[in-house]
């Protein structure tokens, strides 16, 4: 009998956790969806600096601004932030049907943030008067 308590204690053990989500983190850069879909909930496509696409599953995520993130950039709901080209943070569980569910989210920043680049030295100004031409 006291085997077949264990047994059954292990099995049950087996059981809960296959059916809780494997946890991860990743960082990436939002996209636009390849294919323009319009799916139920709200998901968002993640492109990894590997090139790895995880399309991420948000309705339950808090979203919140990380230290790195100005002030004078952040909006009030920062949801509205997620949006292509802000690079994120992103703490979610994999189900068992390979799809990512977000719990947290943590905007760093963003990849089409203006920064001030330097010139190397004796390269003239630039003209900003100047459109795209072919050189």
């Amino acid at each position: 009998m006291r085997r077949l308590d264990l047994l059954l204690t292990i099995l049950l053990l087996i059981v809960t956790s296959a059916l809780a989500g494997t946890p991860g983190s990743f960082r990436g850069i939002v996209v636009e969806s390849p294919d323009k879909e319009k799916s139920a909930g709200r998901w968002i496509y993640v492109k990894g600096k590997n090139g790895m696409m995880r399309r991420v599953e948000i309705s339950k995520a808090k979203v919140s601004y990380g230290e790195s993130v100005p002030k004078t950039r952040r909006e009030e709901v920062p949801d509205l932030s997620l949006k292509p080209g802000a690079e994120i943070r992103v703490i979610a569980e994999q189900e068992s049907d390979g799809e990512w569910h977000a719990t947290e989210i943590e905007l760093l920043g963003s990849e089409l943030d203006e920064f001030d680049h330097e010139l190397p030295r004796g390269h003239p100004p630039i003209d900003s008067s100047r459109t795209n031409s072919k050189i």
